[in-house]
């Protein structure tokens, strides 16, 4: 199957939760983390967590300085620059029409994993992954996807 990446350079909080509205669509799930900046751990933003409701920016956890959000439509992606605005990736099996974006390359292939269950505390659901590969053959991201109809 074919895959398509998307990129926009500079977005706000707002415009990363248009996409998840838009373009990861629900049920889906979320979990970002902190690599420079400021987290509270107890908040649970590193952890895996479905997200029942797009409708307002509150429903989207954007404290650290990069997250996820994904379903089996797409994946968002985000990471915080040193400017306070984001830094996005769309990942999908889908052609999009993404205002502002840029598409990256061309004829990238992608290939489904089986569901598998995460080995960690808590009571996560199996997730499937998709591999996308480059022009050139080389593996370059894996897209998380959620098997399961609701959250």
């Amino acid at each position: 199957m074919k895959g398509y990446l998307y990129r926009i350079d500079r977005a706000d909080a707002v415009r990363i939760g248009a996409l998840a509205r838009d373009v990861v669509g629900l049920p889906c799930w979320s979990f970002g983390g902190a690599a420079l900046w400021d987290l509270d751990p107890g908040k649970g933003s590193d952890n895996l967590r479905p997200i029942k409701a797009l409708g307002r920016l509150e429903d989207l956890d954007l404290s650290g300085d990069f997250g996820h959000i994904f379903s089996m439509r797409a994946e968002v992606r985000w990471k915080r620059r040193d400017d306070g605005a984001y830094d996005v990736l769309v990942l999908s099996e889908q052609t999009l029409s993404i205002q502002g974006a840029r598409t990256l390359g061309e004829d990238w292939e992608v290939h489904a994993h089986p569901a598998r269950k995460l080995i960690q505390t808590g009571q996560y659901p199996p997730l499937m992954c998709f591999t996308y590969y480059a022009p050139n053959g080389a593996a370059q991201f894996l897209r998380y996807s959620h098997p399961e109809v609701t959250v």
